[in-house]
Formats: structure tokens, sequence, C-alpha cells
């Protein structure tokens, strides 16, 4: 698949007919805050953008998603322009594969993430820390293009939910010095940062914070506690009487653990396989992940296992790991 440069973007952008936007599985902050701010662009060019989601929006995003360019639809258009958003391999589209196929195949792909397989021309920036601050450079080439006056306020908001989701409130290590310039810009034209980081980091239902006290207690350690990592199958959430967006911080729990430099969350997906999410303060993930049919970021990645158990699984990728180490 050919690599599009950002002018090429920006000329299939404005050409875009009916643009209905994907996000990836288990959406997060990027791909949500990214299709929200791209459908308010489109919008604001006179277009009828659409967000479709293979998997439920986690609540604590609803105030990126609950509005008419995310809700439900029944059928699509003959001849859509179809943009698959932060979206780093087909797999990534989980149950979407089968409807946007044939004549509404994927027309091209947004990315940041360096390891992927790419299943249409793509537009790939792997310097940016999410896909927001490609967003807000194509939201500036359109005003100088004269396809848009300005930046809707919603997606201004948007762009900037995107990129603190993806940096971990602008603390992980794919913060650059243009992303702070970046989110200075989106403060300075209205963004409304204070709430957007609460909203995202600080507001928790009961049922998240039940389901990070199961992993707390449940985090296992290498004998060395460098690496450290928790399993959740069906039969966890069937007990605890969650769902599979109650553990969206899993990960986040086992990394935040004195000592380990590489984290794993091995979560059971509907379809049976097991999501392994790795994140590391210094390995090379993503290459770890590439080995399992994954890929993603250095220092944040993912991959999917068929195996028999969730401790199948674990055993591969932690061995994955320490084989790196």
């Amino acid at each position: 698949m050919n690599d599009l440069s950002f002018r090429e973007l920006v000329d299939r952008v404005i050409g875009a007919e009916n643009p209905i936007l994907l996000t990836h599985t288990r959406p997060d902050g990027d791909t949500v805050g990214s299709c929200a701010a791209l459908a308010a662009l489109f919008a604001a060019m006179g277009k009828t953008p659409a967000v479709v989601s293979p998997d439920v929006i986690p609540r604590r995003l609803a105030f990126l998603s609950d509005n008419e360019w995310f809700a439900p639809r029944k059928d699509y258009p003959v001849g859509a322009t179809v943009i698959a958003v932060d979206v780093a391999s087909p797999q990534q589209l989980g149950k979407l594969q089968e409807v946007f196929t044939g004549p509404l195949a994927p027309t091209f792909m947004i990315d940041h993430h360096e390891r992927g397989v790419a299943f249409c021309p793509r537009y790939l920036c792997a310097d940016a820390s999410a896909v927001g601050e490609i967003v807000y450079d194509l939201s500036l080439a359109l005003v100088e293009r004269g396809a848009l006056s300005a930046l809707p306020p919603f997606a201004v908001d948007a762009i900037f939910a995107s990129i603190s989701s993806d940096t971990g409130c602008f603390k992980y290590s794919n913060v650059t010095p243009r992303t702070h310039r970046i989110a200075a810009e989106l403060i300075e034209r209205g963004a409304n940062a204070p709430e957007i980081n609460r909203l995202l980091f600080d507001v928790k239902t009961a049922e998240i914070l039940a389901a990070e006290g199961y992993v707390a207690s449940h985090i296992r350690r290498s004998d060395d506690g460098r690496i450290a990592w928790v399993t959740v199958t069906d039969a966890t959430r069937d007990e605890l009487g969650l769902l599979d967006e109650h553990f969206e911080t899993a990960i986040d729990v086992v990394r935040s653990l004195e000592g380990v430099e590489i984290a794993l969350a091995v979560k059971q997906s509907p379809d049976g396989k097991y999501k392994v999410s790795l994140r590391s303060t210094g390995l090379d993930v993503a290459k770890v992940a590439a080995t399992l049919g994954g890929g993603g970021h250095a220092r944040a990645a993912g991959c999917s296992l068929e195996t028999p158990t969730a401790e199948d699984a674990a055993r591969i990728a932690v061995d994955a790991v320490k084989r790196a180490l």
C-alpha cells in the first residue's frame, strides 16, 4: 500500500464524499477524539460525516461521542469515503472488516503507529504523539486552503482530548516539545483543558474502581520484579458483574507498581482470543508485539493471541518480553 504525502491527505479530505470514520477496537481517547474532531471539520465543510466503532465506546468518552455523528446507522451510502483513524492494522477494525469491504472498503487511513500493517493508502506520521496532532495540522491546512473559515470549537476540544489521552495527560515518553506547543495553541483557541483532563483521568465510575481493585490485588511479577502482568477473563468479569470497558485502565494499574519496567494486561476478547497490552519504561515493546503478530509504539504496543487459556497467553507474552530483555 502506498503512503500519502500530507498534501495528498489534505486533497483527499477536501474531496471526501459522505465521509465515514472508523475507530479501532476497544476505542480509546485518541481514536474517538480524532474521529470526533474530523467529523466536526467535515460538518463545517458542509459534508455529512458518520463515525463507526467496532466496540462500545467507553462511557468516560461520552463527552466526545454523544452526538449525531456517532449515532448507529443501518446502512451507508454507496461511494462513501471510508477513513480508518488511528487503526494500525486490519485486525484492529474487528467486526467492521465484514461491513466495510468491497465498495465500502476503507479509502485511506490516518495513523501514527510505528509498526502496523497498511491495508489501504495511508498517511503515517510516526513522530506524532497522537493522531490528534495530525488532525490539528490537517485542520490548519484546511483553513489555509479555504475549505474551512475557522476551526469549530468542538473540534478544538476533541483534538486536545485526543492528544491528552494518548500522552497520559502529557506524561508519557511520546510527548515532544511540539506536542506541548500544539496543546498551548489549542488552549489559546479555546480548548477547555481542565475539564477535558478531569473527564479523561479523574472521573471514574464505581465499576471502574471495582475493576481497578481487582487488578491491583491480582498482579503477578517476574522473579526480578521488572515484569508484571494481570489476566482478565470472561469468567472474571461475570463473577464481578463488570464489563470489558470497566477494565480499560487495567494496564495503567499494573504499570504503576513500583519497580515495574514492563507491564502487561491480558484480557479475553468477545471472539475468545486474548488481547495483550504492553507498556514499558525502556524496552521497545513494539518489537515484542511484532513477534506475536501485533504492533504499536516503542513504549506502548499490543497483540492478540489465540490460546486455550489466559494463563497460556500471559506465559507466551511474558516469555517474549524476557527474551527481549
